[in-house]
């Protein structure tokens, strides 16, 4: 028996079979999203919005840096209920920071869809399961929005996961140890955010995924700046300009992918001073306690040097002190050469404290005595000790005066309070400001670049700090070194006084640079 079809049924079947290949079209002829001022319209995408679908479909794994409000969310959730609406047996999950965003992802899903036209709906697969969280049909096909703490998407067999404001979850390397596992069965990963800052998993991820980053990343990236809506033009960023601190500007409405995470996250440190500090690679390797001590050249080693010691120079040294477990955090030390302001050596690792005294007293005579202040809090308080016990001539003392006797009292190394650590925290800004202290390592001006002021006014790491609090402490030593109970301590290389400790079995105070005191792979060798 043949069936007649009217022209408008074959209309709407050809239509229904071109929605199902052309996403676009079917947003832009019958899915409606919510205008703040017009109310219901179809959804016209603009041509970023195109772009980014056109990767959504061609690529696995996507994520995407962004400006504030310009029609992501709408463009996911749209996205997702075309997949589910026309094709079979597809989970979408949407993963959100809380409750209420995820379920304003979904409400989103919902609107576009009871208004669809009554043919699509009557032609299409039926909902089932409708509530807050979930969205059903009788096809296999659903969508899931739920918070990222729930862990919705462990062990399910998820077409499409989408990971909202990455980058604001409080676990969001987490979120994504539940879906990476998604990969392995064919599965796709949205993420999209905008910019909180450097030092967080979503920009660890984004990094990994960058051109001229570590290969391996199955990531695309995707970057849209606040300009991404054609309706948006430079009076409209200057007037947000204006409106705003700078920090969230950037975070909102950024222009590059650096501007959105180095000036987003509220930095301490002034990062376009940072942007220009030029970054060189420096030579591996220990210093070994010979008489006079040498460096050891090679592939790995937790010290890291730039300028082996110069003639008549002074050198001053700060340490960060951690427990020392491999899992803690690291200890830190920073050298720096008084005169230029370089930092010419930095050494980072896990050690404990005893042993971490043993490495700073090396380090002290391979820099000809160099003045030597270990944050004593913890930790390091046994650094400092074990320092002290070896015989170490030039450690700094923390003086306080006590205001009812007027007596000074004096504790070994330096001390990091409410009070202290603003203060060095100010001199350390002001010092890479005003060019005062130079540095080359690359994970120190990392770690310079995410030292933020939060919300409650703390400065903090994220997530470490240990080196800048080392390189807060060399600044100090610097401004202490020139003190007569200190200075006096520094002995000239080459001076009679210099002769005399060597002939009575002391240390050396300065090797010049160029001299024999390298040893690269087991020989003398020199660092240029």
């Amino acid at each position: 028996m043949t069936q007649n079809f009217t022209k408008a049924e074959l209309f709407q079947e050809a239509k229904w079979r071109q929605y199902q290949r052309d996403p676009i079209a079917f947003f832009s002829e019958c899915w409606r999203i919510q205008h703040p001022e017009h109310g219901a319209i179809l959804f016209d995408l603009f041509d970023a919005q195109r772009r980014a679908l056109a990767v959504f479909m061609d690529e696995r794994y996507v994520i995407t840096l962004k400006a504030r409000q310009i029609g992501w969310t709408t463009l996911v959730s749209a996205y997702a209920f075309w997949l589910a609406f026309f094709h079979p047996d597809r989970l979408v999950i949407f993963l959100s920071k809380g409750e209420r965003e995820a379920a304003e992802i979904l409400k989103k899903v919902k609107y576009g869809f009871i208004r669809l036209p009554e043919w699509m709906r009557a032609r299409g697969p039926k909902p089932g399961r409708d509530n807050l969280t979930a969205l059903e049909f009788d096809n296999g096909s659903s969508i899931e929005s739920l918070p990222s703490k729930s862990d919705p998407a462990r062990g399910r067999s998820c077409y499409l996961v989408v990971v909202d404001e990455w980058a604001f979850l409080e676990n969001g390397e987490e979120a994504w140890g539940s879906i990476e596992p998604i990969a392995d069965v064919g599965g796709r990963v949205i993420g999209l955010s905008t910019a909180n800052g450097i030092g967080n998993f979503f920009y660890e991820l984004w990094q990994s995924a960058s051109v001229g980053a570590a290969p391996g990343s199955r990531f695309t990236t995707i970057f849209e700046p606040w300009s991404a809506r054609d309706d948006r033009d430079e009076n409209w960023y200057a007037s947000k300009a204006q409106s705003m601190p700078d920090w969230l500007l950037h975070q909102e409405y950024p222009r590059t992918p650096d501007e959105a995470f180095i000036k987003s996250g509220n930095p301490f440190f002034d990062v376009e001073k940072l942007s220009t500090l030029e970054i060189v690679k420096g030579r591996p390797g220990h210093i070994i306690s010979d008489r006079p001590r040498v460096f050891a050249e090679g592939r790995e080693g937790p010290l890291e040097l730039w300028q082996l010691p110069f003639y008549g120079e002074k050198y001053v040294i700060g340490a960060d002190v951690a427990e020392g477990l491999e899992w803690g955090d690291f200890s830190s030390a920073h050298v720096k050469r008084l005169r230029t302001g370089e930092v010419v050596a930095h050494w980072h690792g896990h050690i404990p404290p005893d042993e971490f005294a043993e490495t700073l007293c090396d380090l002290g005579w391979f820099y000809g005595r160099a003045l030597i202040g270990v944050e004593n809090n913890n930790h390091g308080l046994t650094t400092c000790t074990v320092l002290k016990s070896l015989g170490y001539p030039n450690i700094f003392y923390t003086r306080t005066v006590d205001e009812r006797t007027r007596r000074m009292t004096q504790k070994i190394g330096w001390s990091t309070n409410k009070k202290t650590r603003p203060i060095m925290l100010d001199d350390l800004y002001a010092a890479l400001r005003d060019d005062a202290i130079v540095v080359y390592d690359k994970e120190t001006i990392h770690e310079l670049r995410s030292f933020i002021r939060d919300e409650h006014g703390r400065l903090h790491g994220s997530p470490f700090d240990d080196r800048v609090m080392s390189l807060a402490i060399t600044e100090q030593m610097a401004s202490y070194a020139h003190q007569d109970e200190y200075a006096e301590q520094f002995m000239e290389w080459g001076t009679l006084a210099w002769w005399q400790e060597q002939l009575d079995g002391g240390e050396p105070e300065r090797t010049p640079i160029g001299a024999h005191n390298v040893r690269a792979n087991g020989t003398s060798g020199r660092i240029q």
